[in-house]
């Protein structure tokens, strides 16, 4: 049960971002740079975050994550570290 819900979550997230990425003027522009300032957040707490006290593994999830949501996807994922 856990797992369906956090599926869906993600889901759910997955399909705001598609929204708001087709709703804006440049689209390809819009969603190149949040993919790209998603990696880059992602990088950023993987090689910085022994300051943090986190340090997320570069896997598929979290690529995956950091692409389609960008910073607040890598944000929710410090929050939920800390949280769970």
């Amino acid at each position: 049960m856990d797992e369906r819900i956090f599926w869906m979550i993600w889901g759910v997230l997955g399909g705001i971002m598609l929204v708001y990425y087709l709703r804006r003027r440049h689209r390809i522009r819009s969603v190149l740079i949040g993919s790209g300032s998603g990696l880059l957040a992602l990088l950023l707490v993987h090689y910085g975050g022994s300051l943090i006290g986190y340090t997320p593994a570069l896997n598929v999830l979290h690529l995956v994550q950091s692409v389609i949501l960008g910073v607040p996807g890598v944000i929710l994922m410090v929050v939920l570290h800390f949280t769970w």
